[in-house]
């Protein structure tokens, strides 16, 4: 992850908001807006009890996530420029089989780093629906960039600023692909040439903004398969978002 001065992707919403690539001295900043808007409202954290005030050590286990998922260089962030305040990011993580053996990264992560049973809970959510449809065996993938997080600050939903995050998510993978912009990726990742980005659109309004943008939905899998504490998510996140489409974007 670059120091500061990201890279610049586009200017929306008027020239009121910047799309960067995100670099450290906008990390926590951007963290932040994970605690405003994805554990608060998004349906697999209200699923998994990670939106209750009380479940701090979950949000900050899934923060510890995005932190090292940043550090591939990958994520990306909206800024308002005139404050200089991150309002919405894209956590992206560069995913591939460890040519070692060792697990691949949320697996590796949930044994070692989630400890409290929510954040273990929506962990095994993730690693469940990647497991369903498995896009390295259907497709003979080497390496794909997963769009893991995407979040916005409500008070800025509804501009049109995730879709541009996910645009501009495909662009930087496509370069990826193609070999280029490998100086801004974490150098242990030159080598690595994503050939499509994957997600998990887990409500209506992200899988309408994939839909959108050209994803492909493989799988959809119902949050009644899911319980935590006795409930399953479905009954925790309501009748609106019934599912979750686990979807690709190819090249």
């Amino acid at each position: 992850m670059q120091a500061t001065n990201g890279r610049l992707w586009s200017t929306i919403c008027n020239g009121q908001i910047e799309i960067r690539s995100l670099t450290e001295d906008k990390l926590e900043e951007a963290l932040d807006v994970l605690d405003g808007s994805f554990f608060l409202y998004e349906s697999v954290s209200i699923g998994s009890e990670i939106n209750l005030p009380e479940n701090v050590q979950a949000r900050q286990e899934l923060r510890e996530l995005s932190r090292i998922t940043a550090q591939d260089g990958v994520s990306l962030v909206a800024i308002e420029k005139a404050s200089g305040k991150p309002v919405s990011v894209a956590f992206n993580k560069i995913q591939f089989i460890p040519e070692n053996g060792d697990d691949v990264f949320f697996l590796k992560f949930r044994k070692e780093k989630a400890h409290s049973p929510q954040a273990q809970s929506l962990m095994d959510f993730m690693i469940d629906v990647d497991a369903e449809y498995d896009v390295f065996d259907k497709f003979n993938f080497k390496c794909t960039c997963e769009l893991m997080f995407l979040a916005t600050l409500p008070e800025w939903g509804c501009k049109g600023i995730g879709k541009a995050l996910t645009q501009h998510t495909i662009d930087l993978t496509r370069e990826l692909k193609n070999g280029k912009g490998l100086e801004f990726i974490h150098p242990s990742l030159r080598h690595r040439r994503p050939e499509a980005v994957t997600v998990l659109w887990t409500s209506n309004y992200s899988q309408k903004v994939g839909k959108a943008v050209g994803f492909k939905s493989m799988n959809s899998v119902p949050y009644t398969k899911f319980h935590f504490n006795g409930k399953s998510f479905s009954e925790r996140i309501g009748p609106i978002h019934k599912d979750c489409a686990h979807a690709v974007y190819l090249f």
